[in-house]
Order: C-alpha cells, then structure tokens, then sequence
C-alpha cells in the first residue's frame, strides 16, 4: 500500500516536472521568436560594419607604417593596393577551407 501511494506522489511530480519544462520550452521560443529573431539581421549588419570598419584602419594603419602621408594620391593607391591584396589573400584563404 505505501509504495502505490509513493508510486503515485513520484508519478505526480514528474507529471508536473515535465509539464514545467515544457512550459519553459514554449515559453522560450515565443521569446526567442518575438525578440531575438527580427534582431538578427540587424545584428549581423552591426558586425559586419564593425568589421569594415577595423579592416579599414587596419589599411590605413599599414599604408601609414610604409611612410605614406594621409590624403595623397600616393595614400589612397596603397590602401587600394592593399585592399586588393586582402582581398586576394581572404579568397585564397576560404578556398582552402572548402576543402
């Protein structure tokens, strides 16, 4: 008799354990949903900015390194040049990685 009735309290708390976690769960995807989900793109947009914006200064700082002086022509041929040379390196780089 007592382990029917112990069998019922434990079958009891799972039941409502279970129901709990998959509250959480519903609830969580709703948030997930509703505000996470239309933020992505934005998000991404934001990185990739940041991004641009570090490759860069990245440039200029290379450009200023090898002497160039801001705002010449001289100054916006390097960053150019070395522009087109990140570029060659990043394409080379992820062709690699496909494989």
């Amino acid at each position: 008799m007592k382990s029917s009735k112990a069998r019922e309290l434990v079958s009891r708390i799972y039941d409502n354990v279970e129901i709990a976690f998959w509250a959480m769960g519903l609830a969580f995807v709703v948030y997930f949903v509703a505000f996470i989900l239309p933020k992505v793109l934005e998000i991404r947009a934001q990185g990739e900015r940041i991004q641009a914006e570090e490759i860069a200064a990245e440039n200029a700082s290379i450009c200023e390194t090898l002497g160039t002086i801001r705002g010449t022509e001289k100054y916006n041929q390097c960053l150019l040049d070395v522009g087109a040379f990140r570029v060659k390196v990043e394409k080379r780089f992820n062709d690699q990685s496909e494989f």
